[in-house]
């Protein structure tokens, strides 16, 4: 459910928004401007002071009055793939619930996993990762995977809104993103930053290397990953009696689970057939969505279908648009790779100036985003640095995927909204994350790289 936030909180956000747009008015100020909007933005998007709706569409108002860029391309968002492979999986999340699916999924998996919680969070990490390889884009696992978590909650005894339901929820969502960076086709920014340098540089993406170069930092993802939902929910109480034993599966529930398959099939296929993840789950919704179809509610689309979480993709994405339009990405980035002093010889250290300054062009612009800002700047690295360009990517690409806050990565926030699932909690896990990347991961990579000759 949508928090409606106080109105102190959009009075904040609204005055400083106008006072600024008004304050900062000759034409010359625009990229200022757009900084305010968007870093008030961001700052929305990452506390949820406001719904994200509500910010969301703030942020189309703002910098349509400010007149920061051609309309087309404040509402290209809208326009993209991403945003209509979310419209599509909301769709189809709903069909799963509805139908009953998700239940029938979870007493199967609690047929092999008890009420042993740890049974559990190691059986949905295992199937999030596995997801990884074979379905190409993070968002469609996460709508597949969530309603089984929250119905396998549901059937341990977990109430909705518990620190069981919470951890096995988050347990999903997380298990299907960042442990699987290590997975060259497994997520948009990755196969964005790819496209980018081979071509800028020629640079053709290879699975191997990349699973090679990127195995230390994922391997202790994971087995953070596991330890933290492990230890965040095993000792909540679980009242009511033990589920029956599964039913067969009705009608709808197989067809369903059919039109499932096949969409997962063309998602792990991609590449033989060149459809994109985006219209293959639009198909599917078209097909759950016709008349007379017994998946689909006929009044689902006014009652059980939230399209907010798309409405906050639009928003991100108008963000990092707007912001490379009147040129304030490239200026922060112009600014501070100086400052990065990266020289020949500091191998360790510029592994973490690199890796973390990427990190923070993340956070201004969002994963999926920022490999567009970062590709460019490859180059000028490797050569500061003294490092073969392929490494200076592989640097960037840790930093693109270690969130310190949710909202950096949309396939996290969708999936708080479809499971409610607290802020705070998900901040926690990546901060927990990000700091066994850089106490523990990094060293690992510094040391593995110098094996397999990255470095």
């Amino acid at each position: 459910m949508i928090r409606v936030a106080p109105m102190p909180a959009f009075g904040l956000f609204a005055a400083a928004s106008i006072g600024a747009a008004l304050a900062l008015t000759t034409p010359d100020q625009m990229m200022i401007r757009v900084a305010v909007v968007a870093g008030l933005a961001i700052f929305c998007f990452a506390t949820r002071m406001l719904p994200e709706l509500v910010t969301s569409l703030l942020c189309f108002l703002g910098f349509l009055a400010l007149g920061a860029a051609p309309v087309d391309l404040i509402f290209s968002g809208f326009s993209t793939g991403g945003f209509w492979l979310l419209f599509g999986g909301l769709i189809i999340g709903t069909a799963i619930s509805q139908t009953g699916l998700g239940q029938q999924v979870a007493l199967r998996i609690f047929a092999k996993t008890g009420n042993s919680y740890a049974r559990a969070v190691i059986l949905l990490a295992v199937s999030g990762l596995g997801l990884g390889l074979l379905v190409p884009s993070t968002i469609p696992r996460v709508i597949v995977l969530m309603p089984v978590a929250l119905s396998l909650a549901a059937t341990m005894g977990f109430a909705t809104g518990s620190r069981g339901q919470i951890g096995l929820a988050a347990t999903a969502a997380a298990s299907t993103l960042l442990p699987t960076y290590a997975i060259l086709t497994a997520n948009l920014p990755t196969i964005v930053h790819y496209g980018a340098l081979e071509t800028l540089y020629g640079i053709k993406p290879s699975y191997s290397l990349y699973f090679l170069a990127q195995f230390p930092v994922n391997l202790v993802r994971f087995g953070l990953l596991l330890g933290f939902f492990l230890l965040f929910a095993k000792s909540e109480s679980r009242g009511g009696a033990l589920p029956e034993a599964p039913k067969p599966m009705t009608r709808p529930q197989k067809q369903l689970l059919g039109l499932l398959s096949i969409a997962i099939l063309f998602w792990a296929t991609d590449a033989l057939h060149g459809i994109s993840p985006a219209w293959i789950a639009l198909a599917v919704a078209i097909v759950l969505l016709w008349p007379g179809n017994p998946l689909l509610s006929r009044d689902a689309m006014k009652t059980s279908v939230d399209l907010s979480p798309a409405f906050f993709l639009a928003g991100i994405f108008a963000v990092g648009a707007v912001s490379a339009h009147v040129g304030l990405n490239a200026m922060i980035a112009e600014a501070l790779v100086p400052k990065l002093a990266l020289e020949p010889g500091e191998t360790l250290r510029d592994l973490y100036a690199v890796s973390g300054f990427s990190m923070l062009m993340a956070h201004l612009t969002t994963a999926p985003a920022a490999p567009v800002m970062l590709a460019p700047l490859a180059g000028p690295m490797a050569e500061a640095a003294g490092w073969p360009v392929h490494t200076v990517a592989m640097a960037q690409i840790i930093g693109i995927s270690t969130p310190l806050l949710p909202y950096e990565s949309p396939p996290l926030i969708i999936a708080m909204s479809l499971a409610h699932l607290p802020v705070a909690a998900v901040t926690r896990l990546c901060l927990v994350l990000a700091a066994g990347v850089a106490l523990l991961g990094l060293p690992l990579t510094y040391l593995w790289w110098q094996v397999i000759g990255l470095f």
